[in-house]
């Protein structure tokens, strides 16, 4: 029964993501994959799909398909890149400018809404675990245990 405190953690860490996840589409209007892709080409401009699911680490055809869904609200538009026709570009439209400029104060607001009672000694050590944690996953992911013992 080693395993008890770590399956706990692991379980934690899953319920953690999954109400993070629904807060924050509850109070940004957003759902995070769709709001980490305005987000970028609010930041960095117009941009690849390739290079964007590269970054944003998004499986390519996820991210197609959450493009088109963006691309309809009408907030980006593609095209063909001038350069390399293999590559279609995405930017941000104006009225997708708007709607990352009006979510951006939601956004800030909901972050120290739910960190606000960490402390900056709390919050250092809780991103140095996660960023441990994450590099354990990656490494787990890029080669995992032998399942066949």
């Amino acid at each position: 029964m080693s395993d008890i405190p770590q399956l706990h953690v692991m379980q934690q860490l899953g319920r953690t993501y999954r109400a993070m996840m629904s807060a924050f589409e509850a109070n940004i209007g957003h759902s995070m994959p769709r709001w980490r892709i305005l987000l970028h080409l609010h930041q960095c401009g117009e941009t690849s799909q390739k290079q964007l699911a590269h970054v944003l680490r998004i499986d390519p055809a996820a991210l197609t398909r959450q493009i088109k869904v963006i691309e309809k609200k009408g907030w980006i538009e593609r095209h063909n890149d001038t350069q390399d026709n293999r590559l279609t570009n995405v930017a941000l439209t104006d009225a997708g400018r708007v709607v990352v400029t009006q979510a951006m104060p939601r956004r800030s607001a909901f972050i120290e809404r739910a960190l606000s009672d960490l402390s900056a000694d709390d919050m250092q050590a809780l991103g140095t675990m996660l960023s441990i944690l994450e590099q354990r996953l990656r490494q787990e992911a890029a080669s995992p245990a032998d399942t066949q013992s």
